[in-house]
């Protein structure tokens, strides 16, 4: 039974579905990016229903109207726990930093995003970014839900970043050298001019 379905048997048919005492309502992680409330199709509106109270029917979701676009789903622990993109390293294990080739690609791999504006089907407004179709890296997709990995997404920029200064400094370095080499050899036309007279 879906778990809709489930919990109108439960909560209006009377057909004794028992209270599972370790089912709690939790949050969803919502947007990596808070953008204001937009409905999510098919999960009916909370009523009642908040973090940390008893619910009675695993796996059911439904929408408090969050700016963030976070959910209340019903489960036996914090769905967040799981996948929410959390930056203190006390949450994570085998972390490994990328090596100065991994950064490399990383920037090739942004080089290859095909940008493009779009409207959402009944939106209006133009928004920017790029087709899950057009195969973009891994790292920036959520394919289970079939959006963007916005963490996975604002990382890769990152590490493209750091490429780009890296290859600025460098360029900054061999400048000022042409140019000191450029002073060194002014100067010694000069004095080599004043030898000669």
């Amino acid at each position: 039974m879906r778990p809709c379905a489930a919990l109108f048997a439960c909560l209006t048919l009377a057909t004794g579905c028992g209270r599972d005492t370790d089912l709690d309502w939790f949050s969803t992680c919502g947007d990596a990016v808070c953008t204001g409330y937009r409905p999510t199709p098919g999960i009916p509106r909370c009523t009642s229903e908040s973090p940390g109270l008893a619910c009675p029917v695993e796996g059911f979701q439904c929408d408090p109207g969050d700016d963030c676009n976070r959910l209340l789903v019903c489960a036996r622990r914090d769905p967040k726990l799981a996948g929410c993109p959390i930056s203190s390293r006390r949450f994570k294990r085998d972390v490994q930093y990328l090596t100065d080739a991994e950064r490399e690609e990383c920037a090739r791999q942004v080089a290859t995003f095909r940008l493009a504006r779009y409207r959402y089907q009944g939106r209006d407004e133009v928004r920017l970014g790029f087709m899950l179709e057009d195969d973009p890296p891994a790292v920036s997709v959520d394919r289970e839900r079939d959006m963007v990995d916005l963490y996975g997404y604002s990382s890769l920029a990152v590490a493209a970043l750091q490429v780009q200064e890296r290859r600025i400094e460098a360029l900054e370095r061999e400048v000022r050298d042409l140019r000191a080499t450029l002073e060194r050899d002014r100067v010694g036309a000069v004095v080599e001019e004043r030898g000669r007279r």
